[in-house]
């Protein structure tokens, strides 16, 4: 069955509008771009919660846009909002930008997560290299809950992210 796609302005741009400023000032310049797909693609038997995607060339001129923030809405409706803001965050990581020392003007690009680690291999051999030492000791500061405590940011975020 064909994918649909529908705009996501309203609830993924809105929520993204009020991280940009907060932990993605590089990003204060970018086109957005925001859609749900409706079901989310699977990769090694897990859903794919979302993807950011660098746009250029043709479609960027068609759509006007540097960043497009695809998001499975499957997946997002059995989310909470805390959960939806922490989606919407990590998508926005994957979008960045610098300035060009010639022309001032942004490049955009795309970035891998810091880690990308087997929890077998965490187990056996523990933090066996530097990126992965430096992700424990943040781990080892978060709660484990399903949704730790909100801070005054996020209730703000949330707050400011709620559509009428």
């Amino acid at each position: 069955m064909a994918k649909t796609w529908v705009d996501a302005g309203d609830t993924v741009g809105k929520i993204a509008s009020n991280l940009i400023p907060n932990y993605h000032p590089e990003l204060a310049t970018a086109r957005m771009n925001y859609v749900f797909v409706d079901k989310a693609s699977k990769k090694g038997g897990r859903p794919i919660l979302g993807r950011a995607k660098k746009v250029s060339g043709f479609l960027e001129w068609v759509i006007e846009s540097d960043f497009l923030i695809e998001i499975a809405l499957d997946e997002w409706n059995t989310m909470s909002e805390h959960q939806r803001v922490a989606l919407v965050d990590h998508m926005l990581e994957y979008c960045t930008g610098v300035e060009d020392e010639k022309n001032a003007a942004m490049k955009w690009t795309t970035r891998e997560p810091d880690v990308q680690e087997f929890s077998t291999i965490l187990d056996r051999y523990g933090a066996w290299n530097t990126t992965l030492a430096g992700f424990v000791s943040v781990a080892k500061r978060v709660q484990l809950d399903d949704e730790p405590e909100e801070t005054e940011s996020e209730e703000e975020i949330l707050n400011d992210s709620e559509t009428e």
